[in-house]
């Protein structure tokens, strides 16, 4: 079977992706001129990945983050499928605070994320497999994204950081290896390439470290 084609919009001109892509134009729904979004200040210069936390699908997710005041510019359901909801060169819509987020383009992927042993893993999330990870030293189950989802993400930050120029790289360590853990503020402040929101903080673990392993081959590409 042929991948699918889908446009995403980017500074007003469509630009080719290898996954379906369905638009604000498309499906209606828009963080512009909500609350925690502003015309774009900084040129983007990080692509910052999340999980949403849910298997609920992005209509959901899109209506749940303007209840808490929030914005993110696109969302990747459990199918694959990348809705956008905002054009990220002309705006900035944030989910994450500071200075990662006034330079970032988030992507939130729906998966429920991690649980700690002996919490119920919900019904929607059964069918995915979980790893053991260790988090900012806690021990956690966390879920795999599904390999619809992996491919989505891959293409759409691929196209991201070719067309607006931010470099296809991961935060590593001194010896070469992916970093798996919080970035230092100096680290963060000279950061450009693809972080996860658990690399700014300890107070996320999204989206886990295998995301990392499973996309290196972006970065080895570039």
């Amino acid at each position: 079977m042929a991948p699918q084609i889908g446009e995403i919009i980017l500074g007003g001109r469509k630009c080719q992706v290898g996954a379906q892509v369905k638009t604000w134009e498309d499906h209606g729904m828009s963080f512009k001129g909500k609350k925690n979004t502003w015309k774009r200040e900084l040129p983007p210069d990080v692509i910052l990945w999340h999980w949403t936390g849910g298997e609920n699908s992005a209509e959901t997710t899109y209506h749940t983050l303007i209840n808490r005041s929030l914005g993110v510019t696109f969302c990747i359901d459990r199918e694959g499928v990348i809705y956008q909801f905002i054009d990220p060169v002309l705006y900035d819509p944030r989910d994450t605070g500071g200075q990662i987020g006034r330079r970032s383009i988030s992507l939130e992927v729906a998966n429920y994320g991690f649980r700690l042993k002996g919490q119920k893993i919900p019904t929607r999330g059964k069918d995915r497999i979980l790893d053991e990870e260790v988090i900012h030293g806690m021990k956690l189950r966390c879920a795999r994204f599904f390999p619809n989802q992996i491919t989505s993400i891959a293409a759409l930050t691929k196209v991201l950081c070719l067309e607006l120029d931010i470099p296809m790289v991961f935060p590593r360590e001194p010896d070469g290896s992916i970093a798996m853990r919080v970035l230092t503020s100096k680290e963060q402040r000279a950061f450009k390439g693809i972080m996860g929101h658990n690399h700014k903080t300890t107070q996320k673990y999204d989206p886990g470290w295998n995301l990392f392993r499973e996309l290196e081959h972006l970065e080895q590409a570039a």
